[in-house]
């Protein structure tokens, strides 16, 4: 791949980016921006071509091109300076966990990629057993109900599997009455989405499942804070143990794993 880059004023300036295949051009043109800025070889501070001459060296339009900057955009990945085109930014400091679908997928750290994942799985369990405890504390008869009939729905088997986790743990939130915590959950719940959708093979449900949720819904029911708590820290320390079992770096194929064979 070609990969140099020419100065403009002294700054660096991005250029040899690839023709694309006509399928999702737009989403083609958007990860090849983000895998260099993940890789590094694009830097904070660093320009991108202007909508023309990129949609030149990707071969498409530039409406398309249009619509992968403003993806990025979105990401907090570059941002448009007037009279200066498109800047690269510091993804590390100014970033969101909207990133962390793509990079686990598409970091060339194999080890940061799997670190990031060690976080998310550790910040989850902290979030959910607080949210927990909340619940106890504060759920009315309704959101018992709402919780119980979630817990107690049949899981299909198959590749949205996971949705079953999402929808019972939205339950469990909203029973909190916290309007901060149903926010920093919805926050999560996107980055989950697009974990599982990026890496199904992450997910993992372990035997006896239904009987942990249930004894939650109980906890709950019973407004035993503590007990909520304890169910709930048992049952992440049993998945997240599962899930980082599976997330071999050396095994970024198999559509289980962060990346870490790019290296």
């Amino acid at each position: 791949m070609a990969g140099g880059k020419g100065r403009t004023g002294g700054v660096r300036v991005a250029d040899g980016f690839e023709p694309v295949r006509r399928e999702s051009v737009a989403r083609q043109v958007t990860e090849q921006i983000r895998r260099r800025i993940f890789e590094g070889r694009l830097r904070p501070g660093d320009r991108i071509p202007s909508e023309r001459e990129l949609s030149e060296q990707v071969g498409s339009n530039r409406n398309t091109v249009r619509e992968a900057i403003r993806t990025l955009e979105e990401l907090n990945l570059v941002h448009v300076r007037q009279g200066d085109g498109m800047v690269v930014r510091d993804f590390r400091r100014e970033g969101e966990l909207s990133l962390l679908p793509f990079f686990l997928t598409e970091s060339a750290d194999g080890d940061e990629a799997l670190r990031s994942l060690r976080d998310i799985l550790r910040l989850r369990r902290l979030v959910l057993a607080e949210a927990g405890v909340l619940a106890a504390e504060r759920a009315a008869a309704a959101d018992v109900v709402l919780l119980r009939e979630v817990a107690e729905r049949p899981v299909e088997a198959g590749p949205e599997a996971w949705r079953w986790d999402l929808d019972l743990f939205r339950a469990l939130v909203e029973a909190s009455r916290s309007l901060v915590a149903i926010w920093i959950f919805n926050t999560f719940a996107r980055a989950f989405t697009g974990m599982m959708e990026r890496l199904p093979g992450l997910w993992v449900q372990q035997p006896g499942h239904r009987a942990t949720m249930m004894r939650l819904v109980r906890a709950v029911e019973r407004h035993k804070p503590e007990e909520a708590r304890r169910v709930l820290d048992r049952y992440f320390v049993s998945v997240d143990r599962a899930v980082l079992g599976r997330a071999s770096p050396q095994d970024p194929a198999g559509g289980t794993a962060p990346a870490g064979g790019r290296r």
